[in-house]
């Protein structure tokens, strides 16, 4: 499969959408082990959910989906608890890092699990996904993701992008953080992005890297609803656009 790298809203661009100030200081441990042995809970509308199935998208060499695979599968409890153990998942090459950014082994091979599918008496009813999305106002917002990706090494990710560019009167500033640690099998990379913008600026900054944090949890987004609007009471997370992020 031929990929390229880019870390900025994509590395390596792994589609975040599917196949289809919080507690942001306090580390915590990873919910997965190499061998691709995790559980968590899903904290909201837990009782919409049975059965949840983690899947990984394939694709072209222009990055459209044909089909997935089950990577593992998992009965979720009434309580929205849930175990599951992954397989290993199709891997790629990772390639050539941006300026600003050093990996440590560009031979490394990374595959990934694109998410879990969410189902109730066998009928899919929507995703599942760890993380945190807040829309603060009309100019700002904040989101994290978890992601779980497998490598058939150890390497490292380190180093900082940035951009700056004009269009229609509006500066766009673009920062990426990276400081990823990678171990032989599973990992869980967080994401996190910060985004404000005024009547001539645009400011996004991303960081990469390996720290959990107590606020990203395990939610359940149902195919009905809006992206940009699930509301924070009934949904337990305000949403925007959910980004792109790590290994296509």
């Amino acid at each position: 499969m031929k990929t390229t790298f880019r870390i900025s809203v994509m590395i390596l661009v792994a589609a975040f959408y599917g196949c289809q100030k919080s507690d942001v200081s306090m580390g915590v441990s990873s919910s997965i082990n190499s061998d691709g042995a995790f559980s968590g809970t899903i904290v909201n509308d837990s009782n919409r959910i049975d059965f949840i199935k983690a899947y990984n998208c394939i694709v072209d060499n222009q990055n459209v989906i044909k089909d997935s695979i089950i990577l593992g599968k998992s009965a979720v409890s009434s309580s929205g608890k849930f175990s599951v153990v992954l397989t290993k998942p199709i891997l790629s090459k990772i390639g050539t890092s941006p300026s600003g950014v050093v990996v440590s082994d560009t031979a490394a091979m990374i595959g990934y699990m694109d998410g879990f599918f969410a189902y109730k008496g066998g009928i899919n009813t929507g995703t599942v996904t760890k993380g945190y999305y807040n829309l603060i106002d009309s100019t700002k917002a904040e989101f994290s993701d978890s992601e779980f990706l497998y490598s058939d090494r150890a390497f490292t990710i380190i180093g900082t992008e940035t951009y700056v560019s004009s269009y229609n009167g509006i500066t766009y500033n673009y920062t990426s953080n990276n400081n990823i640690i990678f171990k032989k099998g599973w990992n869980e990379i967080t994401y996190i992005e910060s985004y404000s913008k005024t009547p001539t600026t645009s400011t996004t900054v991303e960081t990469n890297s390996n720290t959990v944090t107590s606020f990203m949890q395990w939610r359940y987004i149902p195919n009905s609803a809006p992206i940009s609007t699930i509301n924070a009471k009934t949904r337990g997370v305000h949403s925007i656009a959910k980004p792109r992020f790590l290994f296509r």
